[in-house]
């Protein structure tokens, strides 16, 4: 087993990542719905959002995590109880040949940011947290509150998700961890890069908040300066005074996480930088394409600034991710569906819906609003349950669910 790099950067992700919907392809046969799973072999690295438990699904595979070690923002934690749906991981491990299955040496997550809201959101779908853009889509998770309009200026939470290359942040899950700022429990930690850096003053600013550095130690710099153009995260144990930020501790950080040559890889995330189809880098790591790379719900002229993409592959000897397969995916086109569930068949992995079959797979993100469930399965669904799903069309008639929400009744 080979030994993978520290994850730092902006993928966290949040789907950001870097790291997960479906990379599943789907055929018709024996009167249902046969889902095939794709994804890497061997020994390697799987960067995607958590879809389910029971193990810890990601990419539409299920990796074995009885004797991974287990990360949170750089502090050991107990285990997979620790970590929710919608979290955007890495997974350092093993996959079986048929991509559907894997065993997990380590589990990291890294959170995109934390703090406080800084202004609120007033069409439900963006806001800034610590002066950043966040987006969210049909795909983000809520924890502790229902709506992005419910959360306030001065709600502190946290953010998985993953940066485009304008560095405005998808939100793959956002938690809600307390009203307002509580001396001595919340904290304050903003990533990005430095700019207006003035060194009199000792501020420097990150997005639209100002970090004051005067009093904080400034860690992992080794004989650099602090210096504008820097990826940075600065923590602080006080609250906001205006926009500006009262740091503790500055670290100097990675943006981007690097790959080993001969590393397995699948990630998933936008796309951060494009020269050509043949040249470009998804959350930072740079792929080729070549004339044996498949495609599917697109084509290599999809391929540009921003799109949102997955990609499997093997990393050369240059430290480029040779892409194998290359899948589009955008959370903000599909349909919705809502209702009660007609009949459950957990042979072929289908409820029915207002009279629609819906597909779950290994990448639905599953929640369980009314009983809580972790894990959350087809298994636990009965005819009867109110449910909410977002997914895409098949062309068998289907709906392949990308997240399934089994609803509280009122």
């Amino acid at each position: 087993m080979r030994s993978f790099p520290k994850f730092n950067g902006r993928m966290v992700v949040p789907y950001l990542t870097v790291v997960a919907l479906s990379a599943s392809l789907l055929a018709c046969g024996g009167g249902g719905t046969q889902i095939v799973d794709g994804g890497i072999t061997g020994s390697g690295i799987t960067m995607g959002r958590i879809t389910s438990f029971g193990s810890i699904y990601v990419n539409g595979i299920k990796f074995d995590v009885d004797n991974a070690s287990f990360n949170r923002d750089g502090i050991a934690s107990s285990g997979q109880s620790e970590f929710s749906i919608g979290e955007f991981i890495v997974i350092n491990g093993s996959i079986d040949a048929s991509g559907t299955t894997g065993v997990a040496s380590s589990v990291q997550f890294t959170d995109a940011l934390e703090g406080a809201v800084t202004t609120a959101s007033t069409d439900g779908s963006t806001i800034e947290i610590l002066g950043q853009s966040i987006k969210t889509d049909p795909l983000t998770v809520f924890y502790d509150f229902a709506a992005l309009t419910d959360l306030t200026v001065g709600n502190i939470v946290e953010v998985s998700g993953v940066a485009d290359a304008t560095g405005v942040i998808t939100a793959t899950s956002i938690r809600l961890k307390s009203g307002s700022f509580v001396v001595g429990i919340s904290e304050n930690e903003v990533k990005g890069l430095v700019s207006n850096l003035n060194e009199a003053s000792k501020t420097f600013s990150v997005g639209n908040i100002t970090v004051e550095y005067g009093s904080a130690s400034l860690e992992d710099f080794g004989a650099q300066n602090l210096a504008n153009g820097q990826f940075v995260e600065a923590k602080s144990n006080t609250n906001l005074v205006g926009n500006n930020l009262i740091a503790s501790v500055v670290e100097l950080e990675d943006e981007y996480l690097s790959l080993g040559a001969n590393t397995e890889a699948e990630i998933e995330g936008f796309v951060t930088n494009y020269t050509s189809a043949a040249s470009f880098a998804v959350n930072g790591i740079s792929v080729t394409t070549t004339s044996a790379t498949s495609y599917k719900n697109g084509s290599a002229a999809s391929i540009g600034l921003n799109v949102f993409l997955e990609v499997e592959g093997e990393v050369n000897a240059s430290g480029v991710l040779v892409a194998e397969e290359i899948s589009f995916e955008d959370a903000d086109s599909g349909v919705e569906l809502e209702g009660a569930i007609q009949s459950v068949d957990t042979v072929k992995n289908e409820v029915e819906i207002a009279g629609q079959v819906v597909v779950i797979d290994a990448s639905t993100i599953m929640i369980d609003e009314l009983r809580e469930l972790s894990p959350f399965t087809i298994n636990d669904l009965v005819v009867g349950d109110l449910v909410e799903v977002k997914g895409t069309a098949l062309a068998n008639g289907k709906i392949l669910a990308t997240k399934f929400e089994r609803e509280e009744i009122d």
